[in-house]
């Protein structure tokens, strides 16, 4: 096997690039609104900077529904991070692992010693 074919793909170095940063102008925007417009808001400025704010979530969601690379599997482990209580870290890792099948495993793993620790006590 190839080694261009030993990894999965994972989302486009570009996506990464542009949704990242557009996430997070659209946060810093709503931070605005709220400070500077705080007893009449600025609608247009609010809706945009929602809008943006949900660009890198939107990104990933659409690589998540698109790719074939991951199993039924993988995928639920995905879905568990990604609608847990560290969303903002499991997105992260979806967005700049290199290997989503790798990252979905250790994940799982993570979690099971945590569960296990936890039992324990």
């Amino acid at each position: 096997m190839t080694s261009a074919l030993a990894h999965t793909p994972t989302l486009p170095r570009w996506v990464t690039t542009i949704f990242g940063p557009l996430s997070l102008l659209g946060f810093v925007g709503l931070v605005l609104t709220f400070v500077l417009s705080f007893e009449t808001p600025n609608t247009v400025l609010f809706a945009t900077s929602a809008a943006l704010t949900f660009a890198a979530p939107l990104a990933v969601l659409g690589h998540f529904v698109a790719t074939r690379t991951l199993t039924a599997a993988e995928k639920r482990m995905w879905i568990q991070d990604l609608t847990s209580a560290e969303v903002w870290s499991a997105m992260s890792e979806y967005m700049a692992s290199p290997d989503l099948r790798a990252s979905a495993r250790k994940k799982s793993e993570d979690a099971a010693a945590r569960r296990a620790v936890r039992n324990r006590n």
